[in-house]
């Protein structure tokens, strides 16, 4: 059984996550953890001096946001008739990210699915600013990343890009291997390096990689591109009908850099491709 960690704004983005994440492993049990922050509404509203007037101001919030949750319950309940779910309902003032790791502590969670729509401002910015503060903040464990126009459909062609500057050795790829089992997926190892710089350790790493991946069976590509690395993997994805994108964060990778906002500002790469970010460690 999948235990699957899906928050909510309400939002038919966030729905969308929803569907995704019981659409994932379609032939098992999957427990849904569904979870609100209402950390906003509560904080703008709340008195510095009157403690009994916050409390009831709590309650009252959280009341109404279990009813809304309830609806989503019942709603998805009726949308995935005959699949496995068991769908349990969390609110809290906490932020996010803090809820998001309680859960992963009190729970054997396998990943997370969260929706996004991006920040206001940034005209090409592909994950929203609440994304960007999960994907850095929760404890390590996969998050699946279901951008707003994206199209609800199984993830059987999966792209995993990489820069091979890691030890794979140390790193758990379980994630990318039961969803190729789940949905019957075709796998594709995508490098995208620069001839200037193609980096020394890369053959090794490489090795590891397909040690790890030994037990599945996948194509690799490597592809060159001397300046526009981003455009180069979006040309890829396009070629290839990638319905799944995988990426690892970690320090000075792909993904981080992606996340600054300098870069961001003039960002070019914008996919509708949901995305599946892998944890730095375990």
């Amino acid at each position: 059984m999948a235990t699957i960690i899906v928050p909510t704004d309400f939002s038919k983005n966030a729905y969308k996550a929803l569907l995704y994440a019981t659409r994932i492993f379609p032939d098992e049990r999957c427990h849904i953890l569904l979870i609100h922050s209402f950390e906003n509404q509560f904080s703008t509203s709340t008195s510095r001096i009157d403690i009994g007037k916050n409390e009831k101001l709590y309650d009252s919030i959280q009341s109404g946001i279990t009813k809304q949750l309830e609806e989503v319950e019942q709603q998805v309940k009726e949308d995935c008739r005959g699949l496995d779910l068991i769908i349990e309902s969390f609110s809290s003032a906490q932020p996010l990210f803090k809820m998001i790791n309680q859960l992963i502590i009190n729970n054997n969670t396998n990943f997370v699915v969260m929706g996004t729509k991006g920040a206001s401002g940034f005209k090409e910015v592909f994950l929203g600013s609440q994304t960007v503060k999960v994907i850095k903040k929760i404890k390590p464990i996969p998050l699946f990343v279901i951008p707003n126009n994206t199209e609800i459909v199984p993830p059987t062609k999966i792209a995993y890009a990489t820069d091979l500057k890691i030890d794979y050795a140390q790193y758990p790829l379980e994630i990318i291997k039961e969803v190729m089992r789940a949905q019957n997926a075709e796998l594709h190892i995508t490098h995208i390096y620069n001839q200037k710089s193609p980096g020394h350790t890369v053959e090794d790493n490489y090795r590891k990689l397909k040690n790890k991946l030994a037990d599945v069976e996948f194509n690799t590509h490597w592809i060159s591109s001397e300046n526009n690395m981003k455009d180069a993997l979006k040309t890829f994805l396009e070629k290839k009908s990638i319905n799944l994108l995988v990426m690892m964060y970690h320090k000075y990778g792909f993904l981080e850099k992606l996340l600054k906002k300098s870069f961001v500002e003039q960002l070019s790469f914008h996919t509708e491709i949901p995305l599946l970010i892998l944890p730095d460690s375990k």
